[in-house]
């Protein structure tokens, strides 16, 4: 029997892509190939994820490298021995002399992996139906000799022909190929994750010329079949000059056999030829019942065996049968030091023995390879300078610090929704200014003009452009000033004048605008006296303590101030007689704050959602109102939800809505008491007039409060789930500035707001 090389994969890790969960194995050699055995099962048609990476075993449970056909999509898995074979490669690979384009994130189109073809990639490069990358003219960008090698070939002297090498690393089992392939007999240098140049060196330029001059390029595929099934075994594709002979080479294939009268060479006469040559199973003797061994084969350095040039292998081989190891003889490692292996490839050991067998292949450590500059660098310096003058007038304009990821924007998107939230938090009349860190993308004010009316002096000024791995940046300044108008301002108020109450008569209190000057007078009730010791007389203002202190009676559109963490927002009164959740009538006025509380109230790096579902009593804004509410919150009013809900309301009508669109659906009964609460359901139909209304104005002025964090804000009503019994879920309800309607929405979501209420006794 001729004489055979063992294909040995170097990888480590295997994985499933239908299922994304770590996998637990044994790899186990047969027959000179990987499998990978898991639960007493070798793995067969299937992905599977180890450590990270994807690799595919075939209907045989051999490891698959080269080119792939998968579910009629195209994969390309690692051919080379450097630790990582067979592993699925992603981004741009330059492969037999062709750059092509592999997802490297999954989406609907085109999963982890696959080929991009006859399209622009996600960087703006196109790529033919081959998915190799070409220019505007159609053109395939080649360039002899570079990349990786679909087929890693060894030239036999005495035959002539060639013998695969590398665990079937051309195309094994997968059907065709794009018509891309080997070029030269010796592989080059492996280039992982490389963009295309958009200029060719010098020397690469001058030979395609002079090639284009004299002949004329034709691409062929030779693909390797079984003659029984016609599925395909291996397959090689080349280009060359037309009217040339192309020797056909003749790999083994293990547990197969060239059939009789193949061809041995063919001449190019025209494009993309493709030529079949055929193989038969051989009837090979049952294997005897050799003893297993258990082996671990190691990658070290000499003299020092804790350097681990690449990753340990193990596996199972018949006792006295040869372990044929295929490695690299040089590796750069991960030190950037050379490491030259003291013994040829391939490695061959008898294995014999008890318990598990260790083998070693030292390497001989060399020269470091010195850092080369990064052409990128003055661009990268640009960049964290201007991220920095980013940062300091975010810092600046809303008192937040924000991440560097934050001060990036990816699409116009991004930037416009970047401008419109800090352009909401700007106060006082100072000017102000944002910088913009465009990626991909010119940014434009257009935005703010369109979107606040109270904005000045608008200016937007390129102040800087570069360009980092092949993506442009762009740095825009923004400035502006605010005007305030007191029916569009969104109100920073502070208190200027404090008369307090006594035992037995109000006093008041007056609060400003920061920004637009309004003054709002606050009635401070009287306190009544204190008589703890039971003496008759108030200790607090020794007067007799049965005298009863002056009444107050709120009316609509009285104010009252509290402070909520640090800052004082006004409550306007919208019900003389509230009558609570139970339907309690208990002589109390209902107040409704005049803003909206944004969710990044705590920095945008701490947004509030929320809840983890859609139960009120356990929600995070519940908890964060009691913990951010001061002492002057002081009457307890049952809000326990009585009614989850489905459907919602046309969008657009405002105040004007159609009840019938809500429809109250499952009876709750849940004990809860709160100083400070949200609204419900039932309680926003009952007050539509002000759900759009902010700071006392008669109009709805949604506007000034939207934002980013603030595109409505929630109400404490469950959305129904549809089934017989009630369980909360992900569904709550909300009133939306932007959509002018009541709407369910997503308990995770972190652009609504929080607009506070409370009850008030009337005197």
């Amino acid at each position: 029997m001729k004489k055979r090389r063992c294909f040995v994969l170097m990888s480590a890790v295997i994985g499933a892509l239908s299922i994304s969960t770590p996998s637990y194995g044994a790899w186990v050699q047969k027959e000179g190939h990987w499998l990978y055995e898991s639960k007493g099962i070798f793995e067969k048609n299937i992905w599977k994820l180890i450590d990270g990476a994807w690799y595919y075993f075939d209907d045989t449970g051999f490891m698959a490298t080269g080119w792939q056909m998968i579910g009629d999509k195209w994969y390309f898995l690692n051919t080379i021995s450097d630790g990582s074979k067979g592993k699925m490669l992603t981004g741009w690979q330059w492969i037999d002399g062709y750059c092509y384009y592999f997802a490297d994130q999954s989406g609907n189109k085109y999963p982890k992996g696959v080929m991009y073809k006859s399209e622009r990639t996600p960087d703006g490069y196109l790529v033919d139906s081959y998915g190799a990358w070409i220019d505007e003219n159609g053109s395939a960008h080649y360039m002899a000799g570079k990349g990786i090698r679909s087929f890693i070939a060894e030239k036999i002297s005495s035959a002539g022909k060639l013998s695969g090498k590398g665990g079937g690393s051309g195309v094994r089992g997968g059907g065709s190929r794009p018509e891309r392939g080997l070029k030269s007999p010796e592989p080059d240098e492996q280039e992982p994750e490389a963009k295309p140049e958009i200029s060719i060196p010098e020397e690469s330029k001058e030979e395609v010329k002079e090639t284009d001059a004299k002949e004329k390029q034709y691409r062929y595929m030779v693909q390797y079949l079984n003659i029984h099934d016609k599925s395909i075994l291996y397959m090689t594709a080349g280009v060359g000059e037309e009217g040339r002979t192309i020797g056909i080479i003749q790999p083994v294939i293990d547990g197969y056999k060239i059939c009789r009268g193949q061809k041995e060479s063919f001449k190019l006469i025209n494009d993309s030829m493709i030529l079949n040559i055929y193989y038969e199973k051989e009837n090979l003797a049952s294997p005897s019942q050799a003893r297993r061994v258990d082996w671990s084969l190691y990658f070290v350095e000499r003299g020092n065996h804790s350097n681990e040039i690449l990753k340990p292998q193990q596996g199972q081989t018949d006792e006295g049968t040869p372990l044929v190891i295929d490695f690299p003889d040089t590796i750069l490692g991960t030190d950037r030091y050379y490491y030259y292996s003291l013994v040829s490839s391939p490695w061959k050991v008898f294995v014999n023995g008890n318990g598990v067998q260790k083998y070693y292949i030292e390497y001989e450590k060399g020269d470091r390879l010195p850092e080369e500059p990064d052409p990128d660098q003055e661009a990268k310096d640009k960049l964290e300078k201007w991220l920095d003058v980013s940062k300091a007038a975010d810092i600046r304009l809303s008192g937040l610090e924000p991440s560097y990821q934050q001060l990036i924007t990816t699409s116009i998107e991004g930037s416009n929704e970047r401008l419109l939230n800090l352009v909401s938090m700007a106060d006082g009349t100072e000017r102000e200014e944002i910088y913009l860190i465009a990626k991909r993308h010119v940014p434009n004010t257009v935005i703010v003009s369109q979107t606040f009316q109270t904005i000045k002096n608008l200016s937007e000024l390129v102040m800087d452009e570069f360009t980092i791995a092949y993506e442009k940046y762009t740095v825009v300044k923004v400035g502006f000033e605010k005007t305030y108008d007191e029916s569009t301002c969104s109100h920073n108020y502070k208190i200027t004048d404090k008369v307090n109450a006594t035992c037995m008569g109000n006093g008041h209190e007056t609060v400003r605008c920061r920004k637009c000057g309004k003054d709002e007078t606050v009635i401070l009730p009287a306190a009544g006296h204190v008589d703890a010791d039971h003496d008759g007389i108030c200790e607090i203002c020794d007067r007799p303590a049965n005298e009863t202190p002056e009444a107050v009676h709120y009316s609509i559109g009285d104010v009252q101030a509290r402070i909520i963490g640090n800052k004082v927002y006004l409550f306007r009164c919208i019900d003389e007689d509230y009558e609570d959740a139970m339907g309690n009538i208990q002589r109390t006025a209902l107040f409704l704050c005049d803003s909206v509380i944004r969710s990044d109230i705590d920095g945008a790096a701490n947004k509030l959602r929320f809840g983890y579902n859609n139960n009120y009593k356990y929600s995070d804004i519940r908890e964060w109102l009691q913990d951010q509410a001061s002492d002057d919150f002081v009457h307890e009013t049952y809000i326990g939800t009585t009614r989850s809900y489905i459907g919602a309301t046309w969008k657009g009508m405002y105040e004007q809505m159609n009840d019938n669109r809500l429809m109250a659906m499952k009876e709750i009964f849940q004990l809860l008491q709160d100083r400070v609460f949200i609204l419900s359901v039932e309680e926003a139909l009952k007050y539509r007039d002000v759900l759009w209304k902010f700071s006392g104005s008669e109009i709805n002025n949604p506007g000034s409060e939207v934002s980013a964090y603030s595109k409505g804000y929630y109400l404490r009503t469950p959305q129904d789930g549809g089934v017989d019994d009630f369980w909360y879920g992900d569904g709550i309800y909300a009133v939306s500035l932007v959509d002018g309607n009541i709407q369910p929405v997503s308990v995770k979501e972190t652009s609504y707001g929080i607009r506070p209420a409370m009850a008030i006794p009337q005197g």
